[in-house]
């Protein structure tokens, strides 16, 4: 068992404790071998110095090894699960943009949880419009494999972290444990539309993902402290392919749309935020569908869907207007 008091003096001093001594501490507490103050202390001590990569990926390649995998037939398969925290209120446009995406006929395996740094998290507003949360690996897999779309709840898929969310919850700071869901898909996706708060989480999750391997992967980051592709100001993408990453700007004007106000987007509880992607899946025009249809064409460009944004647009646009995301929805459902 790994000695917690030198790892927690070590990262208190600033010192990086690297990726197997992260992983073997990770592995421990995720054993339920490690007491509650041993975990609080540790998760402090780094929180307060600042995580480091090697920290973030050994990290996530303990929580890996413990979670449930989800097995599908499909070659290509998109997440656009995110880190949150950027404290905006707005709806869960990540969620909305699954659905899309799926309904441009990728498969889709949507990870997530209930709220924690939002107002609605893409569970809570999945719940609302009455998708079937506590669903077991096989009725996730076989819904993945039927429809293409399936929702990874990460408390059902993730078992081992019933011994960290009590002292989590008693911490109340952002912590290792929110950088790691974005980089534990259960059904192992191969891109990512993985949205950061800020430029400093953005740029480690891209290394730590181009280290972990992925076919290919958006790191994005809003101007205005969004963790989408926003259309109220500028957007810097990290693409991690392969062994490199390659840094991009995309603008409104990108996707030939307006500029937006961000409380045009806002949703107070996963009732309202269910409303808005309800009213944008039936038709109704206006920012909140702008944006969703803007991260809808870089997701779809991403997975090599579309030529352009431009085309991406087209594509998303046309999967709201023919009903065809609405019935991805239903199917969900």
């Amino acid at each position: 068992m790994p000695d917690f008091s030198t790892a927690i003096q070590d990262a208190s001093r600033g010192e990086n404790l690297g990726r197997q001594r992260t992983s073997d501490l990770i592995d421990t507490m995720l054993r339920g071998e490690a007491s509650e103050s041993q975990i609080g202390e540790l998760l402090l001590a780094m929180a307060s110095r600042g995580e480091t990569v090697d920290e973030l990926v050994g990290a996530a390649s303990a929580m890996r090894r413990h979670m449930t995998r989800i097995t599908h037939r499909h070659d290509v398969l998109l997440d656009t699960c995110g880190t949150g925290g950027s404290g905006s209120g707005t709806f869960n446009i990540s969620t909305a943009i699954a659905i899309v995406v799926a309904a441009c006929g990728v498969a889709v395996a949507k990870h997530g949880n209930r709220k924690a740094t939002s107002l609605s998290g893409s569970a809570d507003v999945l719940e609302t419009l009455g998708v079937t949360l506590e669903s077991d690996p096989n009725a996730v897999s076989e819904r993945l494999n039927e429809n293409g779309l399936c929702f990874c709840f990460a408390p059902k898929l993730h078992p081992a972290m019933k011994h960290v969310i009590g002292v989590r919850r008693q911490l109340k700071v952002k912590t290792l444990f929110n950088l790691l869901g974005p980089l534990c898909n259960p059904a192992g996706a191969t891109h990512q539309l993985l949205g950061t708060s800020n430029s400093k989480d953005q740029t480690m999750i891209a290394e730590a993902l181009r280290q972990l391997g992925t076919r290919r992967s958006f790191v994005v980051h809003a101007d205005d402290g969004q963790d989408e592709i926003s259309l109220a100001s500028s957007n810097t993408i990290l693409e991690v392919l392969g062994d490199r990453i390659d840094r991009k700007v995309i603008t409104p004007e990108d996707f030939e749309m307006p500029k937006i106000e961000l409380k045009s987007l806002y949703a107070a509880d996963p009732n309202a935020s269910a409303t808005i992607i309800t009213g944008i899946l039936s038709g109704q025009l206006g920012p909140a569908r702008n944006t969703v249809v803007a991260g809808s064409a870089i997701a779809l460009h991403l997975v090599e869907r579309c030529e352009s944004i431009g085309q991406g647009v087209s594509l998303a646009s046309q999967a709201i207007d023919s009903g065809a995301a609405m019935q991805k929805l239903q199917s969900l459902r």
